[in-house]
């Protein structure tokens, strides 16, 4: 434990080789009140000596961040909410997204008095989410208390994932290569003109993936090598050769950045993004998140039993397929 406080318990977590940071935090019950802790949250995310482990926060934080998050009585002051948006902001943490009920405290009164509001919750760093990208946030049931407990399961069960070949696509930082339209003219015109133009833009494609192999997978290596022969050059040589070279190296740093930027962009989907944005950490955790939408943690059979080996969930899947298309009547909810 690092410390502690009535607001606070901040501690530091070794899980096997991996070493991060968590904050159990409880948000001050009156509103008032409340940027106190908010400047406690702040100076806690500014700890220089903690501050490039991976971060989480979780617990009662007595405030929503959206209007959205509260159902009943008045909506929150603008200003209130604004605030705890801000705080999350500028200590670079964003929100776990739970599973389960959305809302996570209630008053208990009788219905029309009824209020329900999200005020608990995980919050988490970039760093922290690549470090565990299945990451999962469980809204549990009410127990003996007004508010859900929160369930943050960090490894999780065993995922599935369906063994599928990659699919295939042209990637964007392909086309930055100097070589890569001849790979194109090369792959199209050696192949039988008697195919069909979906076969022959398949028969490409595949050339090019020959053709890209691991080059575009170690971009981070090649930056940090480039890196180190610019410092190196910068520090002990300062001849006109060197300035020749040091401007080379600056400008393969530049390509090699933008190229990444690229790959990663690809797989986070997020294609708002301008390629000069420098993003790489970003979509990588973007990315991560994906992959761990992707996955299947189990399936319900047409028997109600809750199946997470493979086999079995394969033959769940194969059987409901089977049964919708051989049917003449399905259901509304099959269509």
């Amino acid at each position: 434990m690092l410390s502690y406080s009535s607001g606070h318990i901040d501690s530091i977590v070794q899980h096997g080789e991996k070493r991060w940071r968590f904050t159990g935090f409880y948000g001050h019950p009156e509103a008032n009140n409340r940027h106190f802790y908010w400047t406690l949250l702040r100076r806690l995310s500014c700890m220089h000596d903690l501050g490039k482990l991976p971060w989480i926060v979780g617990g009662d934080f007595n405030e929503i961040c959206f209007d959205t998050e509260k159902h009943g009585d008045n909506p929150r002051p603008l200003g209130q909410t604004r605030e705890f948006r801000d705080v999350l902001d500028v200590s670079n943490l964003q929100d776990l997204h739970a599973e389960g009920e959305f809302f996570t405290w209630i008053n208990r009164h009788a219905y029309p008095n009824v209020i329900f509001e999200r005020i608990d919750r995980y919050v988490a760093t970039f760093e922290w989410r690549i470090l565990y990208p299945a990451a999962r946030v469980h809204n549990l049931e009410f127990y003996h208390s007004n508010h859900r407990p929160i369930f943050l399961e960090v490894g999780g069960s065993q995922l599935f994932q369906a063994q599928i070949p990659a699919c295939m696509r042209f990637e964007p930082h392909w086309a930055t290569e100097a070589d890569c339209s001849d790979v194109i003219m090369r792959g199209w015109n050696k192949q039988n003109t008697s195919l069909s133009l979906p076969s022959r833009l398949a028969k490409c494609l595949e050339i090019l993936r020959t053709w890209a192999g691991d080059r575009f997978r170690k971009f981070p290596i090649q930056i940090r090598n480039k890196r180190m022969q610019l410092n190196a050059l910068r520090t002990h040589d300062q001849g006109t050769l060197a300035g020749d070279r040091i401007g080379q190296l600056e400008r393969d740093v530049e390509m090699l950045v933008t190229k990444d930027e690229l790959y990663w962009k690809q797989r986070s989907r997020a294609n708002w993004l301008a390629h000069g944005d420098r993003n790489s950490k970003y979509l990588h955790a973007c990315a991560s998140t994906h992959r761990a939408k992707n996955h299947i943690r189990g399936l319900v059979s047409s028997h109600g039993d809750w199946c997470t080996d493979t086999a079995s969930m394969a033959e769940i899947v194969q059987n409901y397929f089977s049964d919708l298309f051989s049917s003449s009547n399905p259901s509304e909810e099959d269509r």
